[in-house]
């Protein structure tokens, strides 16, 4: 039988991470076109209609999906798929693979088409960096054809139509390779071009775009039967091999079951075939072996699906060792390690399985989700049959391809240098390994861009290449100018292509200076152009107005979402203005004429602030070039602020003086511990995460970030890309219990990471938490940073800096790390290629690792891997101080054998004085914004306090205060003074920031001014202003509990969240009707001086009543059921605020003992609260009564 589609019993995290609303359409149409599909022979290749369905409607099983929710729209022949720049994939099969006799068909229709240099992808098989074949619109500079392209080890020579692409227009496009090269027809008109070569095939799967438009119809198919390998059993009723191959399986008593859609499967329990031995059938690079599985019933122990003894095996695990499909191969003697399914199986849900192993990796798809592990070695081929298992179930579509072909890589790419400066010789070294046959004529060829010379041959000629037997390769390159370059070697056999690999350098000019940083700004709008600023005022503007002026203001959003920002245009927000809406639009500015997103007038900077939703963005910029957002505040969302890049080529980005506050939730699936966010993925359209600041999809280059502040976000930033500076960014207390691992910096070339702070910057987080994550950091220049007070929640790792996996030259210059809970620095890898040429200098350590984490030692080489491709650091450590907690070493190499790292002059301590007298680096300033503030009059005495270092000299300290949230204005005596006046426009709270600056380094401390109206008084209150400090309060009888979420790809585990942080005490409520919150014992407060209960408070569960019990002195016990409900509103979007007369509440005189607020009123009910504070105070009592009081 065909592959089938599951119908509503799907499972596997492919079929939750895509839609789920095809599956009863897809279940009819399979049912109704079920006889007549399975009545012609077996045909490689796919065909998907989209009406209403994602499904493949050739019978072979390879169903779509999309991210999110398919929509789908009126075509000419039914319905099609409209792409809101999303992209549908398909999985991988042979009949989607490239080879002679391809042939893809569409029809499509575009709604808008990229700009400039950036094309728009129809139909790819791969990516560009990895791929078989592509449809595209080709760039505007090109001429915005039609064009496809197939690699054979290179893309061009490409075939392109004749006309221009136009929008609103349905195109019929077919395309392919036959004998006389490359094809396309464009509505009936066809081009050719002369293309010869050997295809380039991968287990990619295919993308239908990423696109604004619409796809009627697609078609993949090959002319010919060649894709169909050493053996394919169908079973549809029968054991026979469909290949002509005559290896009809042996089995006495096997019988067939009936599949959903109508055909036929091997019934796994009556019988258990055998195939005899053959060459075909042996373990070797290249092998792959495709089934469905079904499982009646889990079994508890192994159960084979597909063995050959010796070889290799599909199975099932015990449910002891995890209850995943499995795939082992026998290599040296040795099966592991295997690879897994990310998921368990689930009983009467069908498994579609694709197992692998192409010489170096082996690869495990169940239903599209991917795992692989590293595995090299010599199988040994042997005489015993091929099995399939017996057991409670079905198996379906048995495909085994087994082509054999020349496997050799170019591994090991690496420079000698930690940092490649242009005009100096730089060397790249690899190493050629072959995994399969000997091999002969044999070269490595490097092709360089223009300004990039090789001094040596750039043809490097190889021995007979032995299997495993590796041959290094080495070239001299020589860039003359800065730039980021990108070299590709080429291996090839005999003059064919078998390996292509990449190694993008980013040369630094002499001057080792980062772009964007000190003075530097964007130019000016040249004198005399003409382009339009918009202005928005959320306070006075309306939406029917021009826009065009600030007294014309719209209102929100809604005008300007959608368009696109040209050179010299400006969208101003109006200060004080507060916005609870996603800005989304684009900007083309032009290096002379930048597009700019800022602000305007008098205030407090214009805020985005959402609804605290998970599934909700402040600000979402596509693909901009030459754009300038400064001045915002963007919080209290599941995403910031997010500059995502639909295709690479874009340049320049500055984000500069924003803040970014309560972005949380985003992490691993499931893993944030809030009930209402179960099986919520974020907004949808970029992959950023929970950032407050995020840069994601394609690499862009010169891209800034500077003078940012991050706190109580998940991750306060997530950057990549050519090019890119952060300068002087304050990243801090990022305190989201269970979402909060670090900001990331990854797949950065020529970058620099300067003057900025990392106190704090992550806090709890599954797996692992530290100050900055590095991953694929090529050219990265990390200066004058501190990474300072990394907490010990009991994750993992809890340091400075971790180099997570790959990279190419990283510089960690006057630097200072310290009082982390973990090491300072590790370099890690576990699965991936650790970090190369990484140099540590001139830095301070002090007193890291003060939880006893990785070492303990305050620089970690992980060596858990005994692999040479895993664990394969070098680096240099030199000229450091350090003071060492007792019990921490300096640096521990787990791998000395396997990495090469230079320890040489670095100094311990005895204090940190001594240190700092001989390293005297800068430190940041020291600021206290004071306690949180209760007062009934406008003007208020703010006590703030600033030290400094005198660093750099001379010193030249600034301060200023500044309103960030608030319902009016803050006038500050002088904003320039720690310790000042403040006055108040009207009554409210005011959140106020102070910042201190030396020049080179900044932090900031936040308090808050509560403006109680005229005449009243605060007898006690909870501000919950200190992070970890509840002030006395306990939480009870929550219904939360640790929630595993260990069958996923990226597995985590959800803890209870019932903390301080941010300024708010969190509590997570599941199904309970007893959930409470209790205070300290013995108040003591007087409470004739109180005679209300105050609470701002966001309740975001059910509950429309929340009870308030108390107990006095005079009467002491819970029994009296002293106290009163009071009406909140349920699902509420945002905190409010709610008091409580209690001046007539029975027994509420006297002295207050203990409260106790009941989050239910007897009701189950899910959900969160976040309290912000709470007081107890009234109208203030005449001045008489307070003296005879106090007699």
């Amino acid at each position: 039988m065909r592959h089938i589609q599951s119908g509503s019993k799907a499972g596997g995290g492919w079929r939750r991470r895509f839609n789920r609303a095809f599956h009863g359409v897809l279940l009819l149409a399979a049912a109704t076109a079920g006889a007549a599909a399975l009545a012609v022979p077996y045909a490689p290749g796919g065909q998907w209609t989209f009406d209403g369905s994602l499904a493949d409607s050739s019978g072979n099983g390879l169903h779509a999906g999309v991210a999110d929710e398919p929509h789908y729209v009126a075509a000419r022949d039914g319905q099609a798929l409209r792409l809101e720049g999303k992209t549908a994939t398909i999985p991988d099969a042979p009949g989607l693979r490239l080879a002679h006799g391809l042939r893809l068909e569409a029809r499509v229709r575009f709604d808008a088409l990229a700009d400039g240099n950036a094309w728009t992808d129809v139909v790819m098989k791969g990516g560009y960096s990895r791929g078989e074949y592509v449809l595209r619109v080709n760039p505007a500079s090109e001429g915005r054809q039609f064009g496809f392209f197939v690699n054979t080890g290179v893309w061009e020579q490409r075939v392109n139509g004749r006309a221009r692409v136009e929008t609103n227009v349905w195109y019929d496009v077919a395309a392919g390779w036959d004998d006389r090269g490359l094809w396309l027809t464009v509505n009936g008109d066809t081009t050719r071009a002369a293309r010869t070569g050997q295809p380039a095939a991968t287990w990619e799967p295919l993308r239908v775009g990423p696109f604004h438009g619409t796809i009627d119809a697609l078609s993949v198919r090959h002319a010919g039967d060649g894709l169909q390998g050493v053996g394919l059993w169908p079973f549809e009723g029968d054991l026979r091999d469909l290949t002509g191959h005559g290896r009809d399986w042996r089995a006495a008593g096997a019988s067939f079951v009936s599949a959903e859609q109508g055909g036929r499967a091997l019934n796994a329990a009556s019988a258990a075939p055998e195939l005899p031995s053959h060459a075909d059938l042996q373990l070797a690079p290249g092998f792959r072996l495709d089934c469905a599985v079904l499982f009646n019933d889990v079994p508890t122990n192994i159960t084979p699906i597909v063995v050959k003894e010796g070889e290799y095996m599909l199975r099932l695990d015990a449910q002891s060792e995890g209850g995943q499909l499995a795939f082992f191969i026998n290599l040296n003697g040795k099966w592991e390690p295997r690879v897994r399914a990310v998921q368990r199986v689930k009983p009467g849900v069908w498994h579609y399985v694709s197992a692998r192993w192409n010489g170096f990796e082996l690869t495990l798809d169940v239903n599209g989700e991917r795992s692989d592990v590293t595995r090299t070695g010599m199988p040994r081929p042997g005489q015993a049959p091929l099995k399939l298992g017996r057991f409670s179930g079905a198996i379906d579509n048995l495909h085994i391809e087994n082509p054999r072909p020349i496997v050799m890589r170019l591994r090991d790419l690496t420079t000698h240098a930690v940092l490649l400066q242009a005009g100096q010789p730089v060397r790249v070294s690899g190493q050629v390994i072959n995994y399969a046959q000997t091999v002969t004529g044999c070269v490595v060829t490097v092709d360089l861009p223009a300004g990039v010379t090789c001094d040596t041959p750039p043809a490097v000629a190889l021995a007979p290449l032995a299997t495993a037997e590796p041959q290094a390769v080495e070239w001299v390159l020589h860039a003359n100018t800065g730039q980021v370059a990108t070299a590709v070697f080429r291996l090839t056999a005999n003059g064919a292509t078998v390996h292509q690999a990449a190694k993008t350098l980013p040369f630094f000019d002499a001057a080792d200076s980062a772009r964007g940083t000190g003075a530097w700004a964007p130019p000016p709008r040249p004198a005399g152009m003409r382009a339009a600023t918009y202005y928005v005022d959320s306070a006075c503007g309306d939406n029917a107005n021009a826009g065009t002026s600030p007294e014309a203001a719209w209102r929100d959003f809604t005008p300007v979402n959608g368009r696109t920002l040209g050179p010299g245009e400006r969208l101003l927000l109006r200060r004080g203005s507060v916005f609870n809406q996603e800005l989304t639009l684009s900007a083309h500015g032009t290096s002379e004429a930048w597009a700019e997103i800022g602000a305007y007038g008098e205030g407090a900077r214009p805020v985005i602030r959402r609804n605290w939703d998970i599934d909700e963005r402040c600000a979402l910029i596509e693909s901009p070039d030459y754009l300038v957002v400064r001045s915002l505040t963007v919080c209290f969302a599941g995403k910031g602020l997010v500059v995502h890049y639909a295709r690479g080529g874009h340049r320049g980005l500055l984000i500069e003086d924003c803040v970014a506050h309560h972005i949380e939730g985003l992490y691993r699936h499931n893993s944030h511990g809030i009930p209402e966010w179960l099986d919520r993925r974020g907004a949808p359209g970029d992959g950023s995460g929970s950032s407050g600041f995020g840069v994601s999809g394609s690499a862009a280059s010169m891209l800034v970030l500077r003078d940012c502040e991050m706190f109580q976000c998940s991750s306060g930033f997530r950057f990549s890309g050519h090019d890119v500076t952060l300068d002087r960014v304050f990243c801090h207390d990022n305190f989201t219990h269970n979402t909060s691992p670090h900001p990331f910096l990854t797949s950065v070339w020529r970058a620099y990471l300067q003057n900025s702070v990392f106190d704090a910057a992550g806090w709890h987080a599954y797996a692992g938490t530290m100050g900055i994550m590095l991953a694929n950091q090529n050219g990265l220049i990390i200066r004058n940073c501190h990474f300072l007070n990394q907490p010990d929640s009991g994750s993992h790792d809890e340091g400075g800096i971790d180099f997570e996996a790959g990279g190419d030259g990283c510089l960690i210059d006057r630097c200072t790390f310290r009082n982390n809970a973990g090491a300072a620095i590790e370099v890690l890898g576990l699965k991936s290629p650790q970090a190369r040429n990484v140099e540590i200098a001139n830095s301070r350590f002090i007193r890291n690792n003060v939880a006893n984490k990785l070492g303990p030692s305050e620089i970690f080489i992980w060596g858990g891997s005994r692999d040479p491709e895993v664990c394969c650091s070098t680096g240099l450590i030199r000229d450091n101080g350090y003071v060492l907690k007792p019990g921490v070493l300096f640096f521990t190499n787990q791998a000395p054998a396997l990495t090469r790292w230079t320890v040489t002059n670095n100094t311990q301590y005895a204090t940190c004085e001594e240190l700092d007298r001989a390293l005297p680096l800068n430190d940041p300033p020291q600021v206290e914004a004071g306690r949180e503030i209760w007062t009934d009059r406008p003007r208020v005495r703010l006590a703030g306090a600033v030290t400094d270092d005198a660093r750099p000299s001379p010193a030249r300290l600034t301060v200023r205060w500044e309103l960030l949230h608030g319902p009016g204005t803050a006038a500050f005596d002088d904003p320039s003074a720690a310790d000042t006046v403040a006055r108040f426009s009207a009554p409210g709270d005011y959140q106020l920031r102070l910042v201190a600056d030396d020049g080179e380094l900044w932090r900031s401390g936040l308090t808050t001014v509560h403006v109680l109206p005229p005449r009243t008084e605060v007898a006690h209150a909870w501000t919950f202003e200190t992070t970890h400090d509840k002030e006395g309060w306990s939480d009870g009888n929550l219904g939360t509990r640790d929630r595993e979420w260990l069958d996923q790809k990226w597995a985590c585990i959800s803890r209870p969240v019932k903390h301080v942080a941010g300024g708010f005490y969190i509590v997570a409520v599941e199904e309970s009707a007893e959930a409470h919150l209790l205070s300290a014992d013995a108040l003591g407060v007087a409470l004739v001086s109180a005679p209300r209960f105050t609470i701002c408070m966001q309740n975001h569960t059910g509950a429309t009543r929340l009870r308030l019990r108390f107990t006095t002195d005079a009467e002491p016990s819970w029994a009296a059921n002293l106290g009163t409900s009071f009406v909140v509103t349920a699902r509420d979007p945002s905190p409010r605020l709610y008091t409580v007369d209690m001046s007539a509440v029975e027994g509420w005189r006297g002295r207050l003992k203990q409260l106790r607020l009941e989050l239910a009123d007897g009701t189950p009910v899910t959900g969160t609260c976040r309290i912000d504070y709470i007081w107890l105070g009234g109208p203030a009592r005449l001045w008489w009564r307070r003296v005879f009081k106090a007699l």
